[in-house]
């Protein structure tokens, strides 16, 4: 997607928020859910001994972990917040990246910095980096430069494991906490990534010891009851961002948190973007199916097919030419790797269509939704979910 046209969107976005968040449960939205009850747009190839244990698990309320991997329509967090509101009681975070990208946010979190830069996998200048599970490093410009990292959840004390790198095998990090406990972070193995996981209590002050020291990511956890909902998500992805990262070191990244429900959004982009191979956009999402698997061998995977995906084509906007074949694609890999898959532009269509979603301020003209149309689409999510699971 335009750079230019994230801006608008996620501009918008932010300046909506808090009105649109207020009225999700207005008679617009709660019309539109009676009239699309009978109409599912959430099918599942799910074993039922596996929907089982989800359901056991949800009920339980305790130690509940979901992932959301996707693009622009999970990255603004507003989807999964509403997930997150209903399926779990968070006492932890998850994984976060270092650094929010603009126009991207994880609502658990907030951030402030000076003298970082930060990498984006997305980008094709940045192809041979060697980057982490996420894809977003932080990057010290110069020594002494300071990330400050708080969260809005009640709890303030967790388990706190920190990815990082520097050219030099001296303290790349100091890390200062609420309660005064310094600690550094120092690896052994120059230009390779570390981990090291501490506890710690928000508000944190990090510091970059050495220039051009790195930061991939933080992963929070309780060790008492972890249960959370995290977004792994950027702006402009495609299905195969995963092939940017460093598979050994996403291998042993997927290892640090368990997950019960991982959920895929993607499509939007690869509709979008030129050069579109039906059957390379298949096996590279069945492929990272697999590996995901692999690390969580109980955990239902559910893909998200986009809303309706249309480009701006002169004066107008078109239906994007690769959208129906991606959409018919993903539910041929949700049959095959028995997953759920809940169908957005199907929502969209059975409660008036892109053109109604628009004319409600539920849509805007491009690819996105506004604030109520995530939220409203999530809430579908979640009723025709219950279909399935009695949570």
């Amino acid at each position: 997607m335009l750079a230019s046209r994230l801006k608008i969107f996620f501009f918008f976005l932010a300046f909506f928020t808090n009105l649109y968040a207020s009225n999700i449960n207005d008679d617009i939205t709660e019309q539109i859910l009676k009239q699309a009850k009978n109409h599912p747009a959430l099918k599942s190839y799910v074993p039922q001994k596996d929907l089982k244990t989800l359901e056991k698990k949800l009920k339980n309320k305790k130690n509940i972990s979901i992932r959301i991997f996707g693009d622009s329509h999970m990255a603004a967090d507003f989807f999964p917040r509403v997930l997150r509101g209903y399926l779990i009681k968070s006492n932890a975070i998850g994984f976060a990246h270092a650094l929010q990208p603009k126009y991207q946010q994880n609502l658990n979190l907030k951030y402030s910095y000076k003298n970082f830069e930060i990498l984006n996998s997305k980008s094709a200048a940045n192809a041979k980096l060697n980057f982490p599970l996420g894809g977003i490093i932080a990057k010290a410009k110069e020594k002494g430069a300071k990330i400050n990292l708080d969260t809005t959840l009640d709890k303030k004390k967790f388990q706190i494991g920190f990815l990082f790198k520097a050219k030099y095998n001296t303290s790349a990090f100091n890390i200062k906490d609420s309660q005064g406990k310094n600690f550094q972070l120092r690896s052994f193995k120059i230009n390779k990534w570390s981990y090291k996981k501490l506890e710690l209590t928000f508000p944190l002050e990090i510091t970059a010891l050495q220039k051009n020291a790195e930061l991939g990511g933080y992963f929070i956890s309780n060790e008492k009851d972890n249960s959370f909902l995290d977004t792994v998500a950027i702006n402009g992805a495609k299905s195969d961002i995963w092939l940017s990262w460093n598979p050994s070191v996403v291998k042993n990244e997927l290892k640090l948190l368990h997950n019960d429900l991982i959920i895929l959004a993607y499509g939007s982009n690869d509709a979008l973007f030129k050069g579109f191979e039906k059957q390379k956009f298949k096996n590279n999402l069945k492929h990272w199916i697999k590996t995901l698997k692999n690390y969580n061998k109980n955990a239902i995977i559910m893909l998200i097919s986009p809303p309706t995906v249309v480009q701006k084509k002169g004066k107008k906007y078109v239906l994007a030419d690769n959208f129906f074949t991606i959409r018919k694609t993903l539910y041929e890999i949700a049959k095959e790797e028995k997953t759920f898959i809940f169908d957005m532009h199907e929502f969209m269509k059975d409660s008036g269509g892109k053109n109604e979603w628009i004319k409600q301020k539920l849509s805007l003209k491009d690819v996105h939704l506004t604030v109520k149309g995530y939220e409203l689409m999530a809430k579908k999510m979640l009723e025709d979910l219950k279909k399935y699971i009695h949570y």
